[in-house]
Order: C-alpha cells, then structure tokens, then sequence
C-alpha cells in the first residue's frame, strides 16, 4: 500500500456502509472459516477489484472474502493470530474509507500497492478476516483514513511529512519498541547509475556525489542535496521513489561515498505511516492483544462495527483505543487485578455449539449463553478467543468417552473448545448458565497460565465466572492451593468440588497480591 489518491471524507457508498457484522476479536486457533462463512458475513456487499488501469465491468468479491486475499497478499506470513486480525482491521478500514478510488475507472479499488495487493487467501487468513468481520477504525464516528507498511523500521512516519495536505492526528511518528534487533539494510550503487535513475525523473546533470541535506522528526531523510546536477534539492521519498522503493527500501538511511560508489544503509520497509506489520507481529508474539497492538499504531481511534439498521456506527468498545502496555486489559474494579486506564479488547466472538438433535437445549441458546459471557470477560479480562466451539453431549458416556473425565465433572475445555456435560446433569448441579461461563472463562484466561499449575486456571475461571456483584472468595494466604493431581484426577465428586473451590481461593489470594491477574502466582 502506497500513497494515497484523491482522499475522501465522510461515509463511503458502495453498499459498504450496513454490514450484518459476525465481529468479533479474538486469539486462538479454532475451525478453518470457508469462503462461503466470509460470504456471509460480507451481508452481499461486495468490492468491486480490477487491476489497476483496466476498464469495463468487474465481477464483485465479497468484502471478507477480499479482507482475507489482501491479508494474504499485504500480511506477514506464519504470523500470530492477534497481529493478522489487527491487520485485517486496517484493510477493511483502509477499503470502506477509500470505496471510490478508482470510480471513474469502473470499479473500486484496485489489485496493486496503490490501493492493497491481493493474493489467495490461506486458512489462517479466512480465519482472521471472519474473526474481525465488519469491524473497522473510526475518526469522529467516520471510517478513518489509514495506512500500513512492512516495518517503520524502530520509528513510525507522520502522514503530513509525505502528504503535507493530510492533518490526521492519529497518524504522527511515534517509537516503536520492537525493533532493536533489527539488522540494518544496505545498498550500493554507483554515482553514474544514480543519474541514471535522476534522469528518468526529469533530473539533469552529471552526479557527483549525494549527501542528506535535512531529516524530519522521525528522522527520516526529508531532503537530499544532489551535487551537479539540477534540480539540487530533491525530497527524500522522490529519491526513493526514483531509484526504486525495492530498492532503497525506506527514507530511514544514511549515505556515504567511497569513490564513485554511493552506499545507502537504512532500517525499515516502505513509508513507515500507521501500522507496522513486522511490528504488530512481534508484539503478538510477546503477548499483546488485538486492540493493544491497534493501540499503538493508531492511538485516538475507536473500534466500531457497521450494523445493519439502527446499529449503524455503534461502538463495539468504549473508549476510544488508546495506548496501552504489553497486555491491554480493561478497566475494572481492585478486585479483579485489571489495571486501570488500559485499552478495551472487542468483546465479541464467534460461537460454533453443537447440541445433541432433539435435545431439550437449542444451539441458539447456548450460543446466546457463551455470547453474553465472553462479552463481559473479555472486557474484564482484556483477552479474546473465536471461533470457540461447545459441544453439548447427548450423555455422560459420551461425555466421558470424549473427555477422560469422571462422571462428576461438568465442563472441560481445550484450546478454543468446550465439552460440556448433558444438559440434565447440568440442572441437577449449578445449572447450564454457570457451567457455560466458567469454561468460557477458563478459555480466556488459560493462555495466560500455560505450563503453570493447574489450580490458577481454575481457580481464575471460577472466581471471573462469579456474576457480578456476587460474592467473591476471601483472599486467604493460609489455603492450601491444590496440586495439578488433585484437580485432574479427583478420587470423589466431593473432593473435586474441595479442590476447585481450594483453587479459587488461591486465586483470589493471589491476584490480590499481584494487581494484575497475568501475573498471579
């Protein structure tokens, strides 16, 4: 993605406007989303995608579905989950905002880095696109004006220093602290074949030497001084753009002449404005969620998801995005260990239940069941999962035979699923609502505790599933936290229901120690 063409203001055509939004953010793996899911999460609004120049009707690719080729093409590939939705939150931004780029040309955007490249879309960005579906960034309740490149390179660009006629406030240069280990680029051409490349953009002379002339507060090259030859003065990114953006692959460099060698060593690749994509990616993998990491790059914006009907332009999550630490998390009271002032995740997920047929319990209630419950805590918890899959079983024998449990325990979750115990049983205990929060819970707090005792896992999806203001157990050093044995292979429903109950004390114990519920041990 390049520069930007004529910008546009306000809400965009194109039936791109009312989204039936399936919208949610989220981390983890889960079942592969089809083209056929992306369609129908598109509501029939389709993009309409030529390369660039042609002319002519052009069929229309459903908007998810071309939010998962751009993300394919424009994405880093093998990256973690958070940073592929924060991506695919800046496509379909950057498409709704810019609907009507190529209007007169017969169609709406095109296939090349002057709109956003497109290439087949992968499981992992199918999986993406409908995990975000219909949610964009907005400036003043409008699709904002934004923009992505590779890597800034250790330091973002501001919009206005390559398109002075830009005043967005959300896209300044900031630091970006991911970037430390970044081995430097180089590129050595001589003096000669730099004239040459000057020539083809109307400069005249005969070069003998280049040297930096002015830096911007990035400090990124704003202006080079280009000796004998006219004109003397040219900016950084025509210089670029003349020798070629593969080739001098940021403004972010320094030149120095050995000779008639010129040799350009820089960091970053391409315009450096908004999102890094290198970046976004590392800061997955250190743990930040989708909305720190849009935080970053996009600070001021609101996460808002375009609904049909009177919907339309409802936030999904209040506040405004805001910068937040390694681990944004919402703001909330002492009690739950949430730091306060930090970013507000989504907090919607997509829902896949499977109930046995004829059952006295519809999918669509425990949908509507794991939907308000991971709506709640994943505010409160700053973290997010979809697809996430709950499977009813018709019987305790299936139960068991798909779980290993005994017949005393009512939910077990792995990953992004749930396996929950028969609906009957789970009357004669705490009932099917409780069981269906405190597993979507334990999903969203489990990555959290990989590789650590098995009790901060329970003992922290017990004490988030209590329903606020309910009663909350009493932080108690002097509980004996129970062993992984104890809560895996009880020898008694009693001793199970002793040692969940130990867990959550400890939990609770802990976190009042720790502040933040991440880091209760």
């Amino acid at each position: 993605m390049t520069r930007p063409g004529r910008p546009l203001r306000g809400l965009v055509a194109l039936g791109l406007l009312v989204l039936q939004a399936a919208a949610p953010s989220a981390q983890g793996p889960g079942p592969d989303a089809t083209d056929g899911d992306l369609g129908r999460a598109s509501a029939g609004r389709d993009v309409r995608v030529a390369p660039r120049g042609s002319s002519g009707p052009v069929a229309g690719v459903p908007l998810e579905t071309y939010v998962a080729r751009v993300l394919a093409g424009e994405g880093e590939p093998g990256a973690p989950e958070a940073a592929q939705q924060a991506l695919a939150i800046a496509i379909r931004t950057f498409a709704v905002f810019n609907a009507r780029r190529h209007e007169g040309e017969g169609f709406d955007l095109c296939d090349s880095t002057h709109c956003q490249v497109l290439r087949a879309a992968t499981s992992a960005t199918r999986r993406a696109a409908l995990a975000t579906a219909g949610q964009i960034l907005t400036w003043r309740g409008q699709p904002a004006e934004i923009f992505y490149s590779a890597s800034c390179g250790g330091r973002s660009e501001s919009a206005d220093e390559l398109w002075p006629q830009l005043r967005l406030p959300y896209l300044r240069s900031a630091a970006d602290d991911v970037h430390d280990q970044d081995a430097p680029w180089t590129l050595e051409r001589t003096l000669a074949e730099v004239e040459d490349a000057l020539a083809r953009v109307g400069a005249a002379g005969r070069l003998t030497d280049v040297r930096v002339d002015a830096r911007n507060a990035s400090g990124r090259v704003a202006r080079l001084r280009l000796d004998g030859v006219a004109p003397e003065v040219m900016t950084g990114d025509r210089f670029r753009l003349a020798l070629g953006p593969a080739e001098l692959k940021s403004t972010a460099f320094t030149v120095s002449r050995q000779g008639d060698r010129l040799r350009f060593s820089g960091r970053g690749y391409g315009h450096g404005v908004g999102m890094c994509v290198i970046g976004a990616g590392r800061r997955a993998l250190r743990g930040e969620s989708v909305a720190a990491i849009l935080a970053q790059y996009f600070p001021g914006l609101e996460l808002r998801r375009l609904d049909a009907g009177a919907d339309r332009g409802r936030p999904v999550a209040r506040p405004p995005v805001r910068p937040a630490g390694p681990a944004g998390v919402a703001a909330a009271g002492p009690a739950d260990g949430v730091r306060a002032g930090a970013a507000v995740p989504v907090a919607t997920t997509r829902v896949v239940v499977r109930v046995p047929r004829g059952g006295a319990v519809r999918a669509d209630e425990v949908e509507r069941l794991a939907e308000l419950a991971h709506a709640e805590l994943s505010m409160r918890l700053g973290t997010s999962v979809a697809p996430l899959t709950i499977t009813l079983h018709p019987s305790l024998d299936e139960f068991r035979a798909a779980t290993g449990q005994p017949w005393w325990v009512s939910a077990v979750t792995r990953g992004a699923s749930v396996d929950l115990a028969p609906a009957e049983v789970l009357a004669q205990r705490d009932g099917l609502e409780p069981a269906v929060r405190r597993a979507v819970a334990e999903v969203l707090v489990a990555p959290a505790f990989d590789g650590r005792p098995a009790w901060l896992r329970v003992g922290a999806g017990r004490y988030f599933a209590r329903s606020a203001p309910g009663p909350v157990p009493a932080a108690d050093a002097r509980v004996r936290c129970p062993s992984d044995a104890e809560l895996t292979a009880a020898v008694s429903a009693v001793a199970q229901r002793e040692a969940e109950a130990r867990a959550e004390a400890c939990f609770a114990h802990a976190v009042s120690q720790a502040g933040d519920w991440r880091a209760a041990r």
